[in-house]
């Protein structure tokens, strides 16, 4: 793979894993207008299936960001090029820094539906 082939693939990869970020933020943000605003008139059944649901669809957004940055981290070990000199391009570090950054997201997302059903509670 030629250089400007490499950063092509490197842009693509990045453009691709923006969107599913973007993905992941518009459930997210569902997911807590639904909690918002209709989440204490759920039954149980009704706010599990959202759950499950929002876990099911978050997930997938955050876990094709990962491979989607797991496939720039390839691309810059791979070849040697202009890649290796961008500041803050660390793959390991974002592959790691997103997945926990999404996972507390989900965790934060569905603990405020838990707050906005169970009031009292917490």
């Amino acid at each position: 793979m030629t250089e400007s082939e490499a950063i092509e693939l490197f842009s693509m990869l990045g453009a691709n894993a923006v969107s599913a970020f973007t993905v992941y933020i518009s459930f997210t943000f569902g997911y807590l207008a639904t909690a918002y605003f209709v989440g204490s008139k759920l039954t149980m059944f009704q706010s599990m299936v959202a759950g499950g649901l929002y876990i099911f669809s978050a997930g997938s957004a955050g876990l094709a960001q990962i491979v989607y940055i797991n496939g720039m981290l390839e691309v810059t070990e791979k070849t040697a090029s202009v890649l290796d000199n961008v500041f803050l391009w660390n793959g390991l570090f974002w592959v790691w820094n997103m997945a926990v950054v999404q996972a507390v997201g989900i965790a934060v997302s569905l603990y405020f539906m838990w707050t906005v059903r169970h009031p009292k509670v917490a």
